[in-house]
């Protein structure tokens, strides 16, 4: 840190036009994804029938959040001898992202991405730990969210199944190009 300070006394002289478009495109997606997964909603189950309801979700503008994740893409390649960020700097930017959300819903997307895009209720049951209406409960709030999709599915055994997949806006971060922008 100290080299950085004796290196640039009056300042870093950052070439805010020479970024790259596709690093600045990864950092928008992920403020996109981060809103909406900081989401807020309040979510009850109905005491006679056991259906799940839901007020109208409150998402956060982006703008803020790309505004954090570029600086910290910034940072990064700074640590790293540079002054224009790079797709080197995208891991920190999509690790903060997955992680900023609320833990179970960080859990669920993370194992989303894993599992190609899709989830059953019995996959985030296992995951969670919890009971199948928990289960439904944090589908269902991924789904108001605009983060996933959900339908019902016919299961191997026993009752239906919800299951869940990745909203066509999120897709792109189940692709190799996401995985090969991510630490192993």
């Amino acid at each position: 840190m100290r080299t950085l300070w004796t290196a640039n006394p009056g300042g870093v002289n950052w070439d805010k036009d020479g970024d790259p478009e596709d690093c600045l495109r990864v950092i928008a997606r992920c403020a996109e994804l981060l809103a909406a997964l900081r989401g807020t909603i309040q979510m009850w189950q109905s005491e006679h029938d056991g259906s799940v309801s839901h007020s109208v979700p409150v998402i956060e503008q982006p703008d803020r959040i790309n505004c954090l994740l570029y600086n910290l893409a910034r940072g990064h390649a700074l640590i790293c001898g540079r002054t224009q960020i790079a797709t080197a700097d995208l891991a920190p930017v999509l690790e903060v992202t997955f992680d900023s959300a609320p833990t179970i819903r960080s859990k669920v997307f993370r194992s989303l991405l894993e599992q190609n895009g899709t989830l059953r209720t019995g996959q985030v049951e296992k995951l969670l730990r919890c009971s199948k209406p928990t289960a439904l409960k944090e589908m269902e709030a991924l789904a108001v969210l605009g983060i996933a999709d959900k339908r019902e599915t016919a299961a191997e055994y026993g009752r239906p199944e919800q299951e869940l997949w990745l909203a066509e806006k999120f897709q792109w971060f189940a692709t190799d190009e996401c995985k090969g922008l991510r630490w192993p």
